[in-house]
């Protein structure tokens, strides 16, 4: 077997593992999505390979995404169609569970029966309890206002879902999210200097980003939210 097809086979292995989640699978296997109860969301598992695979070692590493059409419409409209972007939560499987690294399981060989069953259980606590929150919008608000994206003790906290509390909650609900962050925002600094800029008059360029959380401060400024 190819390594492609090695890493095909092992990806099929994991969608039977998942079976019972209710995801359906495309890209032969390397994607699982599932629509929410709500038909708001998206919740997506892709397995991501490598280029540098060979027979003795094929690289596996899994993602995980949340998205939602309303929110790509929302910030078109809120952005004169400048800027959209349909993600609220996005990370690798390393990063939200006890391995807290860019995780990779080597799927080929002898190696593989036990990666395959370390992957299942590994989004089975960490990543559908995450997916599971989702599944009530009103919930998912409570958590991200009072607990941020610390979905679990691994997990670190993330501005991404910003802009779904500007669309799916109040402003005063999107300020509490914001206010959090910011206690122990990493680059906090950078955060408050482009913010005091923006009150002083600089250009909103939404296609720019001078540092990682750009974006969010930049819409967060436009959506009337303080700092």
């Amino acid at each position: 077997m190819s390594s492609r097809d090695i890493f095909l086979a092992a990806c099929n292995q994991l969608n039977d593992g998942l079976a019972g989640f209710g995801f359906k699978a495309s890209q032969k296997g390397a994607c699982l999505k599932k629509i929410s109860i709500h038909k708001e969301f998206t919740f997506e598992i892709s397995f991501q390979s490598s280029t540098l695979n060979s027979n003795g070692y094929v690289k596996l590493l899994p993602h995980i995404l949340i998205t939602s059409r309303r929110l790509k419409k929302w910030l078109k409209a809120q952005t004169d169609d400048v800027y959209s972007n349909d993600i609220i939560y996005s990370n690798q499987l390393g990063y939200i569970s006890h391995f807290q690294e860019w995780k990779s399981w080597n799927v080929s060989g002898i190696s593989q029966e036990k990666a395959i069953a370390e992957v299942i259980d590994v989004i089975k606590t960490y990543a559908i309890p995450i997916f599971d929150l989702f599944e009530d919008i009103n919930s998912t608000i409570q958590f991200l206002m009072n607990k941020g994206t610390k979905f679990n003790r691994y997990t670190a906290q993330s501005l991404t879902p910003l802009a779904f509390m500007l669309c799916f909650a109040s402003k005063e609900e999107a300020q509490c999210f914001f206010d959090n962050y910011l206690i122990g925002a990493p680059g906090k600094r950078l955060i408050m200097s482009l913010y005091k800029e923006l009150k002083e008059g600089k250009a909103v360029d939404l296609m720019h980003a001078e540092f990682v959380d750009a974006f969010a401060i930049k819409l967060a400024f436009l959506q009337g939210l303080k700092i």
